[in-house]
């Protein structure tokens, strides 16, 4: 897997639009003028100001910037919620649509402005129905050009619950949001996903696998020419490695699972930042040391670790992601097994696989 590919040599293009949970997190001001103020002590500590070209300032310190700086400093891992977008040679698929999708439409509108009709075609599969994974659906602008044709799949009641939410009659109506249903006039059809049916669309295979979540949810395993993607955010684990997802992720190139919560978290030893401790057993999501042990059952080159608490700062993801990398080659090392590859992605990376 590669975050950067220019020669196309890839079957299978995943980008994060939303990796955020439960809600939306955007930076604070004063958080960004800190970054501004940690980056600028970090070059001038360790000398490299003395280095600026001023005859080429900005590609100076955009260079010095990328070189010296540590990613929590120079960047954001993001705020908007679930949101990922999937391109094969057979077609463009949508997980999931959290305030991510908002920009993703933003961007397609661009790729897409001088396709014909006939191209202008995706899949929309959504992994539940709670608000973080489907209230960025009536934001994106994409949805409502009639030019734009999109299928819907999800969970066998996915029809059922967006009439509720968003239907012209539904008793809800105005409560909770303006009954747009109608107005979506992008999304041709809504339908879920038939028991052990998988979709192909020419070499694509698009499979699904119930997750253990209120309200239940689905996760998805796209294949493309011997590579394979799985989405699996928002599970709960019952055991510490879950034979069946595992099973279900087997050899996966990549893997996408939940890295809301540590160990100590979940089982409510330690609060998030400056939280109390409580307890989450019960609330739908896997501490991100048994997801390592899953990764490590399922055989998976890389573990990608999403729906991330939102009162988790960017120093604090990447503390945890060094913690994890060290875990993982302790575990590597007592099972004689290679080690995943294992990051957290931000907001508008690439994956190349």
């Amino acid at each position: 897997m590669h975050e950067h590919n220019s020669n196309n040599n890839w079957n299978i293009h995943v980008k994060y639009w939303g990796t955020s949970g439960s809600i939306s997190s955007p930076l604070k001001p004063s958080s960004v003028t800190q970054k501004i103020i940690d980056s600028i002590c970090t070059l001038v500590k360790n000398g490299h100001l003395k280095d600026i070209d001023h005859a080429n300032l900005e590609s100076s310190v955009a260079k010095m910037v990328h070189n010296h700086l540590p990613f929590s400093s120079k960047s954001t891992f993001g705020g908007n919620t679930s949101c990922v977008e999937i391109n094969t040679e057979d077609c463009m698929i949508v997980i999931d649509c959290g305030t991510g999708v908002i920009n993703f439409g933003i961007n397609l509108e661009s790729k897409w402005a001088n396709l014909p009709n006939e191209k202008r075609k995706g899949l929309i599969l959504l992994s539940h129905m709670h608000y973080d994974h489907l209230f960025g659906l009536p934001m994106c602008q994409s949805f409502y050009d009639i030019n734009n044709s999109f299928d819907l799949y999800g969970c066998e009641k996915v029809a059922g619950n967006l009439i509720d939410f968003f239907g012209q009659n539904s008793d809800m109506v105005n409560s909770l949001y303006p009954p747009i249903l109608s107005k979506i006039k992008a999304i041709k059809k809504i339908m879920p996903f038939e028991e052990n049916s998988p979709l192909v669309i020419g070499s694509t295979k698009i499979s699904h696998f119930k997750l253990n979540h209120p309200g239940s949810a689905n996760a998805y395993k796209i294949e493309c020419k011997g590579k394979s993607y799985v989405y699996a955010s928002d599970h709960e684990q019952l055991t510490e490695t879950d034979t069946g997802l595992a099973n279900f992720c087997k050899n996966a190139d990549a893997i996408y699972l939940d890295g809301q919560f540590l160990l100590s978290e979940y089982l409510g030893q330690s609060g998030i930042g400056s939280g109390f401790p409580t307890k989450r057993i019960g609330w739908g999501h896997t501490p991100m040391e048994w997801c390592l042990l899953t990764a490590f059952a399922a055989n998976a080159k890389s573990l990608h670790l999403g729906h991330r608490d939102p009162r988790r700062s960017d120093i604090e993801t990447e503390n945890i992601l060094a913690y994890l990398k060290g875990h993982a080659v302790e575990l590597s090392k007592s099972n004689q097994q290679n080690c995943p590859e294992i990051l957290f992605p931000h907001e508008e990376m690439d994956c190349f696989i």
